[in-house]
């Protein structure tokens, strides 16, 4: 689930939606903002998102305008949030830059749920085979190890492989869950999360699934704030402050400098490796014909659609790949094992 920076931790993306609608409606309807945000503080128990609302509503209360807002707030105000209402201001369309925004967060849940439940079987295949392999290699292979010892019998290469493994299998499961779930942890707090969203988008078959929704979400964010009238240079630093996948929007604020130097904004795509190449010709394409909004939008369908067909895919081959695989791990242990105990049981037989 995507989070945002707030002052008391994490706001979930459902919280930071919540923020964003309530700002949105409040423009639309043309009730003051203030009074909107002290009521959301007021209403919801969430004491973050309370927090944030509340925080918001103070310095308006004191008079400050909305940009001011944001920049005393500073962090305090989740980056998403701060970026639409900036784009809100200069566009002269605060309302419209929140709905699109919400609609943008409800389709960015859609992508999340459904990456989550391509990934789930396998993740719970993980999750039993954890402690079924702790248990072998701290209990089971031990016990045929100093069984098979005290009868000081000659193991084959298979068997004496397994023990080797048994014994590391603690200290490997212990390194792997340090990196997977430690190192991303460090990286987020020193503010390197583009990093985390850089190596997950580079994991073999699997981070193909992130990719293509960062560069979903790059193109749909970039429709929105083209479509709203915003130049182009600012446009790309909206969409780089409100994006998810740190590392395309990273990739996003480098283009923004070469557009606002006087580059294209295909050329400007071209020149990053974080960019698929159709999304540089249909860009090309949109600039060519003055239908750049059209070229995104476009794009935005194509990136669904690999979205799609890649996680269709992931869903036909993991859980056969991985019941495969550990049914082979499991097969190794056994037969590497009970070799050997049936040599020991011929040898006593005789």
């Amino acid at each position: 689930m995507a989070q945002f920076e707030s002052s008391n931790g994490k706001l979930r993306d459902d919280e930071a939606s919540t923020l964003a609608q309530t700002i949105g409606g409040a423009a639309a309807s043309r009730i003051p903002l203030e009074v909107s945000l002290a009521a959301l503080a007021e209403e919801r128990s969430d004491p973050r998102l309370a927090s944030t609302a509340r925080r918001l509503s103070t310095r308006l209360q004191q008079g400050a305008s909305i940009d001011e807002a944001i920049r005393d707030l500073g962090d305090h105000l989740p980056r998403p949030i701060a970026g639409v209402l900036k784009a809100g201001i200069e566009s002269g369309d605060l309302a419209g830059s929140f709905e699109r925004f919400s609609e943008q967060q409800l389709e960015a849940g859609r992508f999340n749920r459904r990456i989550r439940s391509t990934l789930a079987y396998p993740a719970i295949i993980l999750v039993i085979l954890v402690p079924i392999l702790l248990f072998l290699s701290i209990w089971v292979v031990p016990m045929f190890a100093d069984l098979y010892r005290d009868f000081n019998m000659d193991l084959p290469p298979m068997t004496e492989v397994i023990i080797e493994a048994a014994k590391q299998t603690p200290r490997l499961i212990l390194g792997i869950a340090i990196v997977v779930i430690g190192v991303p942890l460090v990286l987020r707090v020193i503010g390197a999360s583009w990093l985390v969203h850089r190596i997950r988008a580079a994991i073999p078959f699997l981070g193909r699934l992130w990719m293509w929704a960062g560069q979903r979400e790059f193109t749909s964010q970039l429709a929105s704030f083209v479509s709203l009238g915003l130049p182009l240079p600012t446009a790309l630093a909206h969409t780089s402050q409100v994006m998810n996948d740190r590392n395309v929007a990273r990739a996003c604020d480098r283009a923004s400098q070469r557009v606002e130097a006087g580059q294209s904004l295909s050329n400007s795509l071209a020149r990053s490796i974080h960019f698929d190449r159709s999304l540089v010709t249909l860009v090309h394409w949109g600039e060519k014909h003055g239908a750049l909004p059209e070229a995104l939008a476009v794009a935005t369908d194509l990136f669904d659609d690999h979205v799609e067909q890649h996680a269709s895919l992931v869903r036909r081959l993991l859980p056969p790949l991985t019941l495969v695989s550990v049914a082979s791990i499991m097969f190794c242990i056994l037969i590497g094992l009970m070799i050997p105990m049936v040599q020991l049981i011929e040898g006593l037989s005789r």
